[in-house]
């Protein structure tokens, strides 16, 4: 029963999107809202029969051949269950605002009429982040990769601007490089000397090989959470409707390069210590591009994207602790990809409500929030005290877990590097945002009135909501995750 609700919660969506690809106006934002509800419903009860059935792993198996040992199944532990509840619960939230937020009566983006590609572009992003989180083998992670990148291509190129359109080719193109380099390399592999594509074979890779395999992976979990030095088509990307915005950089695209990485550790064993310290200097790296740039940034978006780089950095941070062998590293990273979730959600939301009511992103322009839209003040507030870390904000346990974790200083002070790098880089972003927050929060109002609505409100409502208690909820399931490394 468990592996057909796993299955229903990917397969659903992935079909929703095909009949939208035909559909628009009312009958889309049915058939859009009913495709990831179903998929919402299903994965809660995926959680609800995993923690019945002990919470331990179960791993089932669709497709197998003599040659190429598994092709295809699933795998529903700890992470895949805990992150695909993150991925059901914020898409749908993130949707759910989607269908006001691209109506005629948005400011900014007036929308309406030919929404039905957009929700369809959407529902196929949904689709392919739930079958990639749960997927057990190479191949079926490389075909579900893919269709992520497609469906960022085809959301960020949605307004059909020049801007827009090449920012959408950058989308696909960047972390279609790092898939090709990372997925061929354990494609290849997998045929030629394990004759099994699953995760579980990992642990089999030969010594002398196992770490270059790692390191081909690694270049397409940074390509696709934007890392140091493949950061660039992330700022670009805000060329997108703001709830593709709020789900590329929440809860799907970037995500996912920091969830395959936090997979491959789980299996693949023991690794030498170099590949701690080259992934400790590319997270230090990583974070000194946001910290730069966090203070020049105008456009409420682009200050969000840059955020974006360093919290997935900040996942990575964790990794590195968990290359070394602590699973504290898989918990902290996963932590965090969960609170970051909800609370870069929030912020995004917050931003497109400037865009539907004040039609601009420009944060000179916006003042007084307080006395305009006051709802929107304290979700703008809470989004940016909660991505710089302050309590009583879910993502500052994640960035606490990460920050005492040091123990792996006993076998390398270099350690020292990265969680020195995340102070920095929440000190200075706390800075900024306690400067913008007085500006658009306290200043002089910038408009004498300003309209909202009450599907807006109710995901600004809820969001606020989940940044103060996700760490609560998730931490059952954190708690539980752990390597594998051996075939169960």
């Amino acid at each position: 029963m468990i592996g057909l609700l796993a299955t229903t919660v990917f397969i659903v969506p992935l079909i929703g999107s095909l009949v939208l690809f035909g559909l628009d106006e009312r009958e889309a934002d049915i058939i859009m809202l009913l495709s990831f509800l179903t998929a919402l419903i299903s994965q809660f009860g995926v959680v609800y029969l995993f923690l019945r059935e002990g919470g331990k792993l179960i791993h089932i198996t669709y497709m197998e051949t003599g040659n190429l040992g598994e092709v295809y199944g699933i795998i529903i532990d700890p992470m895949s269950v805990l992150i695909g509840t993150v991925v059901a619960l914020a898409g749908f939230i993130f949707m759910f605002y989607g269908v006001e937020y691209m109506s005629e009566r948005n400011i900014g983006h007036p929308g309406g009429k030919g929404r039905g590609l957009f929700y369809a572009w959407m529902t196929l992003f949904e689709g392919a982040t739930l079958g990639f989180v749960y997927s057990s083998t190479f191949l079926s992670l490389l075909i579900f990769f893919e269709l992520m990148g497609l469906a960022c291509w085809g959301v960020v190129s949605y307004y059909n601007t020049e801007k827009a359109r090449r920012a959408g080719f950058k989308a696909f193109i960047v972390p279609n490089i790092g898939a090709m380099i990372g997925f061929y390399s354990a494609i290849y592999i997998g045929i030629t000397q394990l004759h099994d594509l699953s995760l579980f074979s990992l642990s089999r890779v030969s010594q002398s090989t196992k770490p270059w395999l790692f390191m081909a992976l690694l270049f397409a979990g940074y390509t696709k959470s934007a890392q140091f030095p493949v950061y660039s088509w992330i700022p670009d990307a805000m060329e997108a409707p703001t709830p593709a915005s709020a789900f590329l950089h929440g809860a799907a695209m970037v995500e996912m390069g920091v969830y395959l990485i936090a997979r491959v550790l789980q299996f693949i064993g023991h690794l030498p210590i170099w590949i701690f310290r080259f992934m400790a200097l590319m997270v230090s790296l990583t974070l000194i591009i946001p910290i730069l740039n966090y203070p020049v940034q105008k456009d409420a978006k682009r200050l969000l994207a840059y955020s974006t780089i360093a919290e997935a950095g900040i996942m990575f941070s964790g990794l590195t602790f968990a290359a070394l062998g602590f699973n504290i590293g898989l918990r902290a990273a996963m932590f965090q990809l969960t609170a970051h979730a909800f609370v870069k959600g929030l912020a995004f939301l917050t931003a497109g409500t400037f865009t539907y009511s004040l039609g601009t992103l420009d944060l000179r322009e916006i003042t007084g929030l307080k006395e305009i839209l006051p709802l929107n003040a304290l979700s703008w507030s809470v989004a940016l005290l909660g991505l710089s870390g302050l309590p009583p904000m879910a993502i500052a346990f994640s960035k606490a877990e990460l920050v005492t974790s040091l123990r792996s200083l006993q076998i390398t002070h270099l350690a020292w590097l990265p969680v020195t790098m995340v102070l920095i880089d929440s000190v200075v972003f706390l800075w900024v945002s306690l400067k913008w927050i007085g500006k658009n929060v306290f200043g002089k109002p910038s408009h004498k009135r300003a309209s909202s609505h009450w599907v807006i409100d109710t995901s600004l409502i809820i969001l606020v909501v989940l940044t103060l208690i996700s760490a609560y909820l998730a931490y059952p399931l954190i708690e539980k995750i752990n390597f594998v490394g051996v075939v169960p």
